[in-house]
């Protein structure tokens, strides 16, 4: 056999080798693919539990199970609502976070859970911008301060008045919550003497709060229209852009410093790593869900208002800027909760 024969030969063999490696790799690449791709096909096949970090009954609950039905609608299998409270909803979302992320574990997450207390807990135990899949936003409210009737102030300006001829007394539902942090906002941007008195909830805040032993609480202000409409409190403002219809004569946060605006949002995450079709699937019957006129009427009977954002990413890139601002008044005012 001549040398140039024997030359040929082997560099077929090389190029058919070579080939014969970047085919099985190409093969390989499908093969670790190809799990994700049937997921997302096949997706929903079974229940989907919406995770919700308190008890049954609040308007975070209230939310999931309106949107439940017409989810399990849109997506042909059931959609459960699964309360899980404690730890001050991290324990929830520890759970959804530890879930496989396959789309049928979702947490319906707010920010006091989310975003606040993994920076105010002495031990941050997950970080929200790495360890979750951010879907969508599915409504907003925003949140009110209230005050005994007694105390005659009609707003936060004559509120701020009377804090400079003695301290008001402000009943803090939650350390560390993001009503907390409203009060500790009101505190910066007004100068108001605030003297807070923390409680374990809204409820005994509120009933403390009629019954005049503190002079001030805080808290989403649909929690405060029953109290509000029957004269047992009197809401002084609203950490929104604009006056809400419920309460036309209370005057915004944006009226007194842009910097007050404050929603109290929900929204629907995931575990870190979800498959990007799935995820778009889930977003895709949000849109249509918070879309329904009869969902935006169940949402505006506790002041929140249905609402999303145009897609996942823009809802990721709001929760990393909600992360920034709010742990920077955390850090700022030194807020630490237990845990």
């Amino acid at each position: 056999m001549s040398t140039s024969h024997t030359r040929s030969t082997l560099a077929t063999t090389d190029r058919d080798t070579r080939l014969s490696r970047r085919n099985l790799l190409g093969l390989g690449i499908a093969a670790g693919f190809a799990p994700g791709l049937a997921l997302a096909q096949e997706f929903p096949s079974k229940p989907i539990r919406l995770m919700v970090g308190a008890t049954p009954g609040g308007s975070i609950d209230f939310g999931a199970r309106t949107m439940s039905a017409p989810l399990s609608e849109l997506l042909h299998n059931p959609v459960l609502v699964e309360n899980k409270p404690g730890a001050f909803g991290v324990l929830c979302t520890q759970y959804v976070i530890k879930s496989a992320p396959d789309g049928y574990t979702l947490l319906v997450g707010t920010p006091s859970p989310v975003i606040i207390a993994p920076q105010a807990m002495q031990k941050a135990p997950f970080n929200p911008l790495t360890d979750l899949t951010a879907i969508n936003m599915v409504s907003t409210s925003p949140i009110a301060i209230a005050v005994n009737p007694r105390l005659e102030v009609k707003n936060l300006k004559e509120l701020v008045a009377l804090s400079r001829k003695r301290p008001i007394t402000m009943g803090l539902p939650l350390a560390g919550s993001l009503s907390h942090l409203v009060v500790e906002m009101t505190r910066k941007a007004t100068g108001i003497n605030f003297l807070n008195v923390p409680y374990k909830g809204a409820a005994p805040a509120i009933a403390d709060c009629i019954g005049g032993t503190i002079d001030a609480t805080v808290s989403d202000v649909g929690v405060f229209l029953p109290y509000h409409r029957a004269g047992q409190l009197r809401v002084v403002m609203v950490t929104s852009e604009k006056r809400i219809d419920a309460l036309p004569d209370v005057p915004t946060a944006e009226e007194y410093s842009p910097g007050l605006v404050v929603t109290n949002w929900v929204g629907i995450f995931g575990p870190a790593k979800m498959p990007n079709a799935v995820v778009e699937k889930i977003n895709a019957a949000l849109l249509k869900v918070v879309a329904r006129r009869d969902v935006q009427e169940q949402y505006v009977k506790f002041s929140a208002t249905a609402s999303a954002m145009a897609d996942p990413d823009a809802f990721q890139k709001f929760v990393a800027s909600e992360y920034q601002r709010f742990g920077q008044i955390v850090r700022e005012r030194n807020i630490v909760i237990g845990g």
